[in-house]
């Protein structure tokens, strides 16, 4: 099956965030069979509904806060149903991987959704109580902004209009976004455990465990989004400097 990759390299997305449309952003997109054409939009489907989900969980999120004066009280009332949809289809992400629609390695594509998974169904599901605590609204935040960048940032990579406003926030949002996910996750796992080693004694070291793994695995993410950030950044440079001397 031929492969459909929605993501270009970070060299090229640099090089044609700068140019602007002029550089190939226009010409219509070619496909040399019919299979291409199809996964070209199903990938363009996906991530479409995938957007408008997280947006809708940003939005309710940001509105029920601000209607409440910062409260968070009741942040998971207005989210949970439409949270527990959308993160759960993000599991055809690893099939998307695993069948080489995409360039995401299955691996890391596979421990990311799981996750993911786990603090829905694993924490906030079993353990409702947990869901009134604020870190689940700046959970929330987090991962519906990053949900929102990426998923618009493919959808538009794929028709070859990516703005550049788009691509930067995709390069440097993470650095915020990420360390409060990833602090709200565990803060998550940390409300839940009394609830855990009441429910079950077994569960409630298993979920030690895997908030254990969070340490080595948050320098390892962090240090790989980083480096991307890096060759964007030179990326861009490369190109500024190249546009300087052919002024």
């Amino acid at each position: 099956m031929p492969q459909v990759a929605y993501t270009k390299s970070v060299d090229e997305l640099a090089a044609a965030s700068k140019a602007g449309p002029s550089a190939g952003g226009n010409k219509p997109r070619e496909f040399s069979s019919g299979s291409q054409l199809f996964l070209f939009f199903y990938l363009l489907g996906y991530n479409n509904v995938s957007f408008i989900g997280w947006f809708w969980v940003m939005y309710a999120t940001f509105f029920r806060i601000a209607v409440t004066q910062f409260s968070f009280h009741d942040v998971h009332q207005v989210v949970w149903p439409a949270l527990i949809l959308v993160q759960s289809s993000a599991f055809i992400e690893i099939l998307n991987s695993a069948f080489g629609f995409v360039r995401a390695p299955v691996m890391t594509t596979a421990m990311q959704v799981a996750s993911r998974l786990f603090l829905v169904w694993g924490v906030n599901y079993f353990f409702p109580e947990v869901r009134t605590h604020w870190a689940f609204s700046t959970m929330m935040i987090a991962w519906s902004v990053t949900e929102c960048i990426r998923y618009s940032y493919y959808a538009l990579n794929l028709i070859g209009q990516v703005p550049k406003a788009l691509t930067w926030a995709r390069y440097n949002f993470f650095l915020v976004l990420y360390p409060l996910g990833v602090g709200s996750e565990l803060m998550m796992v940390y409300q839940a455990l009394p609830l855990a080693k009441e429910w079950n004694p077994y569960y409630f070291y298993f979920m030690i465990v895997v908030a254990l793994i969070y340490i080595p695995g948050f320098p390892v993410l962090f240090s790989h989004m980083l480096a991307q950030r890096k060759k964007y950044l030179k990326g861009t440079y490369l190109v500024a400097e190249k546009k300087k001397h052919k002024e």
